[in-house]
Protein backbone atom coordinates (compact mmCIF):
# COMPACT_ATOMS: atom_id res chain seq x y z
CA UNK A 1 0.00 0.00 0.00
CA UNK A 2 1.36 3.43 -0.93
CA UNK A 3 2.03 5.65 2.05
CA UNK A 4 0.48 9.10 1.85
CA UNK A 5 1.78 12.14 3.65
CA UNK A 6 -1.05 14.66 3.98
CA UNK A 7 -0.41 17.94 5.77
CA UNK A 8 -3.29 19.70 7.44
CA UNK A 9 -3.73 23.21 8.77
CA UNK A 10 -5.98 23.77 11.76
CA UNK A 11 -9.09 25.74 10.76
CA UNK A 12 -12.53 25.48 12.34
CA UNK A 13 -14.70 26.67 9.46
CA UNK A 14 -14.39 27.94 5.91
CA UNK A 15 -15.74 31.44 5.26
CA UNK A 16 -17.17 32.34 1.86
CA UNK A 17 -17.57 35.71 0.16
CA UNK A 18 -19.25 36.67 -3.12
CA UNK A 19 -18.95 39.89 -5.11
CA UNK A 20 -20.50 40.73 -8.46
CA UNK A 21 -21.22 43.85 -10.47
CA UNK A 22 -22.99 44.55 -13.79
CA UNK A 23 -20.87 44.04 -16.85
CA UNK A 24 -20.03 46.31 -19.74
CA UNK A 25 -23.61 46.06 -20.96
CA UNK A 26 -26.76 44.29 -19.73
CA UNK A 27 -27.77 41.61 -19.23
CA UNK A 28 -24.96 40.02 -17.20
CA UNK A 29 -23.94 36.58 -18.47
CA UNK A 30 -21.89 35.53 -15.43
CA UNK A 31 -23.01 33.30 -12.58
CA UNK A 32 -21.72 31.88 -9.31
CA UNK A 33 -22.80 29.35 -6.71
CA UNK A 34 -21.65 27.91 -3.38
CA UNK A 35 -22.64 24.49 -2.01
CA UNK A 36 -21.79 23.20 1.47
CA UNK A 37 -21.83 19.61 2.63
CA UNK A 38 -20.70 19.21 6.21
CA UNK A 39 -17.33 20.96 6.45
CA UNK A 40 -16.75 20.78 2.70
CA UNK A 41 -17.33 23.87 0.56
CA UNK A 42 -17.67 23.84 -3.23
CA UNK A 43 -17.78 27.06 -5.26
CA UNK A 44 -18.07 27.77 -8.98
CA UNK A 45 -17.94 30.77 -11.31
CA UNK A 46 -19.26 30.60 -14.88
CA UNK A 47 -18.56 33.27 -17.49
CA UNK A 48 -20.80 33.22 -20.56
CA UNK A 49 -19.63 34.73 -23.86
CA UNK A 50 -21.94 37.46 -25.14
CA UNK A 51 -25.32 38.66 -23.96
CA UNK A 52 -27.77 36.47 -25.86
CA UNK A 53 -30.71 35.24 -23.76
CA UNK A 54 -29.59 31.61 -24.00
CA UNK A 55 -26.10 32.52 -22.75
CA UNK A 56 -27.52 34.50 -19.82
CA UNK A 57 -29.82 31.61 -18.84
CA UNK A 58 -27.04 29.03 -19.21
CA UNK A 59 -24.62 31.03 -17.07
CA UNK A 60 -27.29 31.45 -14.41
CA UNK A 61 -28.19 27.76 -14.00
CA UNK A 62 -24.89 25.94 -14.57
CA UNK A 63 -22.92 27.15 -11.50
CA UNK A 64 -25.27 25.26 -9.16
CA UNK A 65 -25.01 22.16 -11.36
CA UNK A 66 -21.22 22.29 -11.14
CA UNK A 67 -21.15 22.73 -7.35
CA UNK A 68 -23.77 20.04 -6.66
CA UNK A 69 -22.31 17.41 -8.99
CA UNK A 70 -18.80 18.45 -7.98
CA UNK A 71 -19.61 17.97 -4.30
CA UNK A 72 -21.12 14.56 -4.98
CA UNK A 73 -18.72 12.97 -7.49
CA UNK A 74 -15.94 15.45 -8.31
CA UNK A 75 -15.07 18.53 -10.31
CA UNK A 76 -14.63 16.87 -13.70
CA UNK A 77 -18.11 15.35 -13.51
CA UNK A 78 -19.48 18.77 -12.54
CA UNK A 79 -17.89 20.50 -15.51
CA UNK A 80 -18.88 17.75 -17.95
CA UNK A 81 -22.50 17.67 -16.75
CA UNK A 82 -22.82 21.44 -17.09
CA UNK A 83 -21.15 21.18 -20.49
CA UNK A 84 -23.66 18.62 -21.74
CA UNK A 85 -26.45 21.07 -20.92
CA UNK A 86 -25.23 23.35 -23.72
CA UNK A 87 -26.66 20.87 -26.22
CA UNK A 88 -30.17 21.67 -24.96
CA UNK A 89 -30.07 24.99 -26.85
CA UNK A 90 -30.59 25.64 -30.55
CA UNK A 91 -27.36 27.64 -30.45
CA UNK A 92 -25.14 26.04 -27.76
CA UNK A 93 -23.78 28.78 -25.46
CA UNK A 94 -20.05 29.19 -24.94
CA UNK A 95 -18.94 29.62 -21.34
CA UNK A 96 -15.80 29.28 -19.24
CA UNK A 97 -15.91 27.93 -15.69
CA UNK A 98 -13.78 27.44 -12.60
CA UNK A 99 -14.64 25.19 -9.65
CA UNK A 100 -13.05 24.89 -6.22
CA UNK A 101 -13.61 22.30 -3.51
CA UNK A 102 -12.00 22.49 -0.08
CA UNK A 103 -12.30 21.16 3.44
CA UNK A 104 -10.80 22.75 6.57
CA UNK A 105 -7.07 22.13 6.84
CA UNK A 106 -6.75 20.52 3.41
CA UNK A 107 -5.57 21.73 0.01
CA UNK A 108 -8.11 23.30 -2.30
CA UNK A 109 -8.86 21.30 -5.46
CA UNK A 110 -9.34 23.60 -8.45
CA UNK A 111 -10.86 22.51 -11.78
CA UNK A 112 -11.39 24.81 -14.74
CA UNK A 113 -11.96 25.11 -18.44
CA UNK A 114 -11.63 28.26 -20.52
CA UNK A 115 -10.36 31.56 -19.15
CA UNK A 116 -11.94 31.85 -15.71
CA UNK A 117 -9.17 32.09 -13.12
CA UNK A 118 -8.18 30.87 -9.66
CA UNK A 119 -5.82 32.89 -7.47
CA UNK A 120 -4.34 32.26 -4.05
CA UNK A 121 -3.44 34.91 -1.44
CA UNK A 122 -0.82 33.82 1.09
CA UNK A 123 -0.93 36.98 3.17
CA UNK A 124 1.88 38.62 1.21
CA UNK A 125 1.39 38.01 -2.50
CA UNK A 126 -1.30 37.00 -5.00
CA UNK A 127 -0.54 34.01 -7.23
CA UNK A 128 -2.48 32.82 -10.28
CA UNK A 129 -2.86 29.04 -9.98
CA UNK A 130 -4.86 28.44 -13.15
CA UNK A 131 -3.72 28.86 -16.76
CA UNK A 132 -5.98 30.55 -19.30
CA UNK A 133 -7.05 28.24 -22.11
CA UNK A 134 -6.95 30.98 -24.74
CA UNK A 135 -5.47 31.33 -28.20
CA UNK A 136 -3.00 33.84 -26.76
CA UNK A 137 -1.70 31.25 -24.30
CA UNK A 138 -1.51 28.64 -27.05
CA UNK A 139 0.53 30.98 -29.25
CA UNK A 140 2.96 31.69 -26.42
CA UNK A 141 3.50 27.97 -25.89
CA UNK A 142 3.94 27.10 -29.56
CA UNK A 143 5.25 30.27 -31.19
CA UNK A 144 8.49 32.23 -31.21
CA UNK A 145 9.46 35.80 -30.45
CA UNK A 146 7.49 37.15 -33.40
CA UNK A 147 4.34 35.34 -32.30
CA UNK A 148 4.75 36.63 -28.74
CA UNK A 149 4.29 40.19 -29.99
CA UNK A 150 0.82 39.36 -31.28
CA UNK A 151 -0.26 36.85 -28.63
CA UNK A 152 -1.82 39.49 -26.42
CA UNK A 153 -4.25 40.29 -29.22
CA UNK A 154 -5.70 36.79 -28.82
CA UNK A 155 -5.97 36.60 -25.03
CA UNK A 156 -9.72 37.26 -25.26
CA UNK A 157 -10.19 34.23 -27.55
CA UNK A 158 -11.08 31.28 -25.35
CA UNK A 159 -10.22 28.04 -27.15
CA UNK A 160 -12.31 25.82 -24.88
CA UNK A 161 -15.55 26.08 -22.93
CA UNK A 162 -17.96 23.97 -20.91
CA UNK A 163 -19.42 22.39 -24.04
CA UNK A 164 -15.97 20.87 -24.70
CA UNK A 165 -15.34 19.76 -21.10
CA UNK A 166 -13.84 16.27 -20.95
CA UNK A 167 -10.97 14.21 -19.61
CA UNK A 168 -8.58 15.62 -22.23
CA UNK A 169 -9.59 19.29 -22.01
CA UNK A 170 -10.15 20.22 -18.36
CA UNK A 171 -7.36 21.34 -16.05
CA UNK A 172 -6.76 20.77 -12.33
CA UNK A 173 -4.43 22.09 -9.66
CA UNK A 174 -4.11 21.78 -5.89
CA UNK A 175 -3.68 24.99 -3.89
CA UNK A 176 -1.72 24.16 -0.70
CA UNK A 177 -3.50 24.29 2.62
CA UNK A 178 -1.06 26.95 3.80
CA UNK A 179 -2.63 29.44 1.35
CA UNK A 180 -5.40 31.07 3.42
CA UNK A 181 -7.51 32.59 0.64
CA UNK A 182 -8.64 31.23 -2.74
CA UNK A 183 -10.22 33.61 -5.24
CA UNK A 184 -12.27 32.53 -8.25
CA UNK A 185 -13.08 35.07 -10.94
CA UNK A 186 -14.26 35.61 -14.49
CA UNK A 187 -12.16 37.50 -17.01
CA UNK A 188 -14.47 40.44 -16.46
CA UNK A 189 -12.27 41.16 -13.45
CA UNK A 190 -8.87 39.89 -14.58
CA UNK A 191 -9.07 41.74 -17.92
CA UNK A 192 -9.67 45.09 -16.21
CA UNK A 193 -7.76 44.84 -12.93
CA UNK A 194 -4.05 44.03 -13.00
CA UNK A 195 -2.45 41.47 -10.71
CA UNK A 196 -0.55 44.23 -8.91
CA UNK A 197 -3.74 46.19 -8.19
CA UNK A 198 -5.52 43.07 -6.97
CA UNK A 199 -2.60 42.30 -4.66
CA UNK A 200 -2.71 45.86 -3.28
CA UNK A 201 -6.42 45.54 -2.56
CA UNK A 202 -5.90 42.29 -0.66
CA UNK A 203 -2.96 43.73 1.23
CA UNK A 204 -5.11 46.66 2.31
CA UNK A 205 -8.00 44.43 3.28
CA UNK A 206 -5.77 42.17 5.40
CA UNK A 207 -7.86 39.01 4.75
CA UNK A 208 -8.28 36.77 7.76
CA UNK A 209 -6.09 33.68 7.82
CA UNK A 210 -8.97 31.24 7.80
CA UNK A 211 -8.21 28.44 5.33
CA UNK A 212 -10.16 28.48 2.12
CA UNK A 213 -12.03 31.75 2.29
CA UNK A 214 -13.45 31.67 -1.21
CA UNK A 215 -14.16 35.11 -2.64
CA UNK A 216 -15.48 34.76 -6.15
CA UNK A 217 -16.79 37.57 -8.31
CA UNK A 218 -18.37 37.58 -11.75
CA UNK A 219 -18.72 40.35 -14.29
CA UNK A 220 -20.59 40.21 -17.56
CA UNK A 221 -18.46 41.27 -20.47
Amino acid sequence: MEEQNIRTVGVDKIAVGLAQRPGTEPPCADGADVQRRGEMVCAAVVDGAGHHPEVVRYAAITPAVITHIGAAVGGLAGLMTAGQMAAAYDRPPHASAVFACVQPGQSASIHWIGDCRAYGWDGFSLTQWSTDQTMGTWLRWNGGAAVELDAVKHDNWSRLGLAQAGAATWRQVQVPAEVPLVLLMSDGISDQVSLDVLAQLYARGRPAAARGRHGHGGQGG
